[in-house]
């Protein structure tokens, strides 16, 4: 593969500390980075949640847990794994969603646009799993960081619509979605699923992720639906029996407000099943932050299209 989405809640992380959007793609992050260093993220521990490796390479040791704002993210992860996010018992659906956050294959942004997702989903009887898949490393102290991410988001190109920044990280990260569908997928019948109802979601990175889980799967690893949250598709050919598509973004996304409606015109013409929403504003990175516009309400939507798919039984 040789396009990448630059993505990743990489801006996220700027609003999450109050910061207003970008009226268009950096130049200058300067903005970003003087927020970043005047409020840089905190060691915290793992979450408390039991992690399920995806392989025996690396280590969970390499990765650096970080908050900021309250909301932890990851980074230098060199083993791949899944967290479980599963409802109460007694209410699952049968239905399981992989998902998997954004941060530019530099970081990742585990809570809003991971388990705050799962925890929302798992609710309504999802059983879900956030994956923390591999990334480009990063330099460990705050400077080092503030620096690969600018260097990385300020070569993003205006207009961009599949993204052409290379991360050393894509392919593997692609190999760590497919691990993570066929684990899910060969283990359904330990979590109550339904191994005809296991789809796979992202945000920016991991939305480009996502579209290559739903491009480069075999007949074990396809996503039996898909979610693409301010995401970009490479340039592969759209699979035959593509899995149904749900895409959102922003209008006023200064990274990726081109690179979704693609998504949707390569799976319209391609005869499959693709829903597309543009929230007028909400910047990129909103996950489940509240931002204050209609993309706060962007899950519900989700939700709302699972059932009308018949891929949930809503029992809310």
């Amino acid at each position: 593969m040789k396009r990448l989405s630059i993505a990743g809640s990489i801006l996220s992380l700027s609003l999450a500390c109050g910061a207003p959007a970008f009226a268009e793609t950096p130049p200058g992050f300067d903005q970003f980075l003087a927020i970043f260093k005047a409020h840089p993220p905190q060691p915290v521990a793992p979450p408390d949640i039991k992690a399920i490796p995806l392989s025996t390479t690396g280590s969970p040791e390499t990765t650096q847990w970080e908050s900021m704002e309250g909301w932890i993210t990851a980074r230098n992860v060199t083993q791949p794994a899944l967290y479980p996010v599963l409802p109460a018992p007694g209410t699952a659906n049968g239905t399981a969603v992989i998902i998997a956050p954004g941060g530019a294959f530099l970081t990742l942004a585990f809570d809003t646009e991971g388990r705050e997702v799962a925890k929302y989903l798992a609710a309504r009887g999802v059983t879900c799993f956030v994956l923390t898949y591999r990334v480009d490393q990063t330099p460990r102290d705050i400077d080092g960081l503030a620096a690969a991410i600018a260097s990385r988001v300020g070569k993003a190109p205006a207009k961009m619509t599949h993204g052409d920044i290379p991360a050393s990280s894509e392919a593997p990260a692609l190999a760590d979605g497919l691990a993570a569908m066929s684990y899910v997928r060969s283990h359904a019948a330990d979590y109550g699923i339904d191994p005809k109802k296991i789809g796979f979601m992202g945000f920016s990175a991991g939305g480009m992720e996502t579209m290559n889980v739903a491009t480069y799967y075999d007949a074990a690893t396809r996503p039996d639906f898909i979610g693409v949250i301010y995401g970009a598709m490479d340039d592969a050919p759209v699979p035959a029996d593509a899995p149904p598509a749900f895409i959102a973004l922003a209008a006023d996304d200064p990274l990726l407000g081109h690179a979704s409606v693609p998504i949707f015109d390569a799976w319209r013409d391609s005869g499959h099943s693709a829903e597309l929403h543009i929230y007028a504003h909400g910047s990129h990175g909103f996950g489940m932050r509240k931002v204050g516009t209609s993309a706060d309400h962007w899950i519900e939507d989700y939700y709302n299209w699972l059932t009308a798919e018949k891929l949930v039984v809503s029992k809310r």
